[in-house]
């Protein structure tokens, strides 16, 4: 009688492609059986070896050194320039006690005239008054026409300073342009003109 079914004929494992076998043969090789290179785990949680344990505090990343920047440093002023800075901030205070514009102008052209052989201090004034917003509104007063507070020599003091200022850098071709522009357009032309002539 034969048997149909096949009877206990031991069945043929199936066929392994060639991939899978050399596969096998490498995870074998290297003593992992089941961790094929190049294989990615079946558990989504499990990870690859990320070079610290979980329990080690993170290591900053190692990295280049920022090369300090160095900056150009200023020499500090000697003391008699320190000293004429320091005067002319405490009469720049002298300021605020007169709210009218004349009498402004008067004193920072008269203190201006005041420091003219101390063109550190010179420089401060003007400096001060650029950044308080005021340089373009005094000085253009002290060059009106008929102010009763302003004398020649001031006006001279007030050249001088743009000058210096000019020449550091406190004042810009362009600062001039733009005031020579504004509310006292005729006398910022006339400032103007007095320094080109001062600077040939």
């Amino acid at each position: 009688m034969s048997r149909v079914d096949g009877g206990n004929r031991p069945s043929l494992p199936p066929k392994r492609s060639e991939f899978e076998r050399s596969e096998r043969s490498d995870a074998s090789r290297d003593g992992k059986p089941g961790a094929a290179q190049g294989r990615t785990p079946a558990n989504a949680n499990v990870r690859s070896f990320q070079g610290r344990s979980d329990f080690e505090p993170a290591r900053p990343a190692p990295g280049r050194p920022t090369p300090t920047q160095t900056q150009a440093v200023k020499a500090p002023p000697s003391p008699a320039d320190a000293e004429s800075i320091a005067q002319a901030d405490i009469e720049l205070g002298l300021l605020e006690e007169f709210p009218d514009a004349d009498a402004q102008s008067g004193i920072a052209s008269a203190m201006l005239h005041a420091h003219s052989d101390a063109p550190v201090s010179q420089n401060r004034i003007v400096e001060r008054l650029k950044q308080d917003g005021r340089l373009e509104t005094l000085f253009g007063e002290v060059f009106r026409e008929n102010n009763p507070y302003v004398e020649q020599p001031h006006k001279n003091a007030i050249v001088k300073a743009l000058d210096t200022a000019l020449s550091r850098g406190t004042v810009t071709g362009d600062d001039l342009r733009a005031f020579s522009r504004g509310t006292y357009a005729q006398e910022w032309q006339e400032i103007g003109a007095a320094l080109d002539t001062t600077r040939k």
